[in-house]
């Protein structure tokens, strides 16, 4: 039986996480629960050269939330609930990704906010998924919903407040560790992000995010499976309404660019999500 490996890259921390030195009051909530889509069929391989395959399709279901457990001191968690990964020749194969569980600390007063987080991301993923080709049901490709490794995020972000705009800025690293024995390189960000809120229910808001390698692959055999030395720049912007004090809708419009860090090891497209969000 032939099976060929393969992997779409998940863009979903640069549309749903807030990385800010702001956290929520004690006991405060914030969910959101959105749906995203990606449709490519511009890869680009670990070494930056561009090819042309069949559309990658990805569809998921997001939920991401905040708990503010001390004035201080905040829980966010974060996961595709539900991902289907498919290409245009291939049946869909399904499943949860990888869960990140953070903490975050606000070292400073509100004035000028800086926070230290720690995050872990969970294997929680399906690190092996095989989809069949429609025409050649014994050919199958992997596309898995998850990477199959441990990760872990240190971010410091900072953040300051001007009337009804904002401005935020964030670095953070992300500490690699193994699948099956191969070890991946470690990746670096730098990001920033700018909201106004010109009314009392609406919001706007920007973001650039930027993300390093430490070297290039060191598994190129393996292409897209594990995401190893993956770059790139990305760029967003969200709208959000709140309809009431508690419920409000957003909707997000990502791309990319060779900006700052050039595309290598990933499908990139525009990319699509909308949501409902619940506050309290």
């Amino acid at each position: 039986m032939k099976k060929i490996i393969f992997l779409s890259l998940v863009l979903l921390p640069l549309s749903t996480s807030a990385q800010s030195g702001w956290t929520r009051r004690a006991q405060a909530w914030f969910l959101k629960l959105d749906v995203s889509h990606l449709s490519a069929d511009s890869y680009y391989n670990p070494n930056g050269d561009k090819l042309k395959t069949n559309t990658f399709r990805q569809t998921s279901i997001n939920i991401y939330g905040e708990y503010g457990f001390r004035p201080r001191l905040t829980f966010i968690a974060q996961a595709p609930l539900l991902r289907l990964n498919r290409f245009e020749t291939t049946d869909v194969a399904a499943g949860m990704g990888d869960l990140r569980l953070e903490a975050k600390y606000r070292l400073t007063g509100n004035h000028l906010p800086v926070a230290l987080s720690l995050a872990a991301e969970l294997p929680t993923g399906r690190a092996n998924a095989y989809a069949s080709n429609k025409e050649f049901p014994d050919d199958r490709i992997n596309l898995p919903t998850g990477d199959g490794e441990w990760n872990v995020w240190a971010t410091l972000a900072a953040s300051k407040s001007l009337g009804k705009i904002y401005i935020s800025t964030f670095a953070a690293y992300n500490f690699r560790t193994r699948y099956e024995g191969k070890k991946f390189r470690d990746l670096y960000q730098f990001g920033a992000e700018i909201g106004y809120n010109p009314w009392k229910t609406l919001w706007l808001n920007a973001k650039l995010r930027a993300q390093f390698s430490n070297g290039l692959s060191q598994h190129p055999d393996l292409g897209f499976v594990r995401g190893d030395g993956t770059t790139y720049t990305l760029a967003s912007a969200e709208a959000f309404y709140k309809f009431n004090p508690h419920w409000g809708v957003s909707a997000t419009y990502l791309t990319g660019g060779n900006w700052i860090a050039p595309f290598r090891n990933i499908y990139i497209a525009p990319y699509f999500s909308v949501g409902v969000i619940y506050e309290r």
